[in-house]
């Protein structure tokens, strides 16, 4: 299984392209729900289940690690290949943040968020609070993706970026053998184990994410196994079940990066994504044009979403205290989705697409091997 073989470069994983929409989507879901919670609890963990964003996150950087293993298939580990693995990994990760960055300092600058609000969870009235005081030092921080000041989701993209350092090398090793790539694989495994949650611990948390989503690429690309419809519901509600069993939704903030919930994610979400790699009938149904153009634009979706939660909670605000706290969240929830999903197409068109593109002709020009001739 760790013995690479080479496969097409003209592979397209669509079904996890929209996975990865749907899951930006459960993110948002979620996140209003903890603007807006819900006071029943056995309501609150059933509805946690299905839109579990912690496990969402997990998913995210599986994924990574599987897509940026099949970007670098057919290539040698050279200083080139690096240098324009981490010039591209730069240019599509932080333009889009730092473009979030500026609209959430525009906003809290703003008078709309002073509006008071009301019907709401404490968690709500500390989202980007109006004319929060701000250094130009700890602005720079946030465009680097340095601060969560701006954008609270801030801490996943500098995982990424750490990882991005990192990535390359154990890329190289599993084409290796498992001789190669099983050492660095359980030393990513124990440093994810015993890292302490949260903060400078996160890095090696989610370490073994990348890890598992590298695993589960190389089982796609040198075995002919395939995972059954029943296979891939046991996958997604397998990486569920960590945060719904083994903590309270009430209290998961404290806790939701532990790495005794982080590990099987990774685990399960790598069997999902090798299972729906795969194809059949679930990957054939998530690759409609609709998912498709989801999964395109999620990533501005998961930056953009909390700036939109607080618009639509000050604009909504006038209204809510009347209402049930369902009818809160169906309101809220429905402003949002109305506001984020055509901004994040935007914000995909003038700044993701574009400076992507960007960030590959600079790769090309500066770290493309010169030929020698006689």
């Amino acid at each position: 299984m760790f013995a690479s073989r080479p496969a097409a470069g003209s592979v397209r994983f669509e079904a996890l392209q929209s996975l990865r929409g749907l899951a930006a989507l459960t993110v948002v879901i979620r996140h209003v729900l903890a603007c807006y919670p819900i006071p029943d609890h056995l309501t609150t963990v059933i509805v946690f289940f299905f839109f579990n964003s912690p496990a969402a996150v997990t998913l995210f950087f599986v994924l990574s690690g599987f897509v940026l293993t099949h970007s670098l298939e057919r290539q040698s580990l050279t200083l080139p290949t690096l240098l324009t693995f981490w010039t591209r990994r730069v240019f599509r990760i932080l333009p889009c943040v730092m473009a979030v960055s500026l609209l959430s300092y525009l906003y809290i600058r703003s008078p709309l968020s002073a509006w008071p609000i009301e019907g709401s969870d404490p968690f709500m009235t500390g989202l980007l609070p109006h004319d929060m005081p701000l250094s130009p030092f700890l602005f720079l921080k946030c465009m680097l993706s340095l601060s969560g000041a701006l954008v609270p989701q801030n801490w996943t993209v500098m995982v990424e970026l750490i990882a991005a350092l990192f990535f390359p090398f154990l890329w190289v090793a599993s084409t290796k053998g498992a001789r190669a790539f099983l050492p660095l694989a359980i030393v990513t495994l124990l440093l994810a184990a015993f890292a302490p949650a949260g903060g400078k611990g996160l890095p090696f948390i989610y370490a073994f994410s990348f890890v598992a989503g590298m695993v589960a690429y190389r089982a796609w690309q040198n075995t002919t196994v395939t995972l059954t419809g029943v296979g891939l519901l046991l996958a997604a509600v397998g990486m569920s079940l960590p945060t719904t069993v083994l903590t309270e939704p009430e209290t998961l903030g404290a806790v939701f990066s532990s790495p005794r919930l982080v590990i099987p994610e990774a685990v399960f979400s790598a069997l999902l994504l090798f299972g729906l790699a795969r194809g059949g009938a679930v990957a054939r149904a998530l690759s409609c044009r609709p998912l498709l153009w989801l999964g395109n634009i999620s990533y501005s979706i998961y930056l953009l979403h909390f700036l939109i939660i607080a618009i639509a909670g000050r604009l909504l605000s006038p209204l809510l205290p009347n209402l049930s706290m369902t009818a809160r969240e169906g309101l809220v929830l429905g402003l949002t989705l109305i506001l984020v999903l055509p901004l994040s197409h935007l914000l995909y068109e003038t700044v993701e697409k574009p400076v992507n593109r960007l960030g590959h002709r600079v790769a090309s020009l500066l770290f493309k091997p010169r030929s020698h001739t006689a």
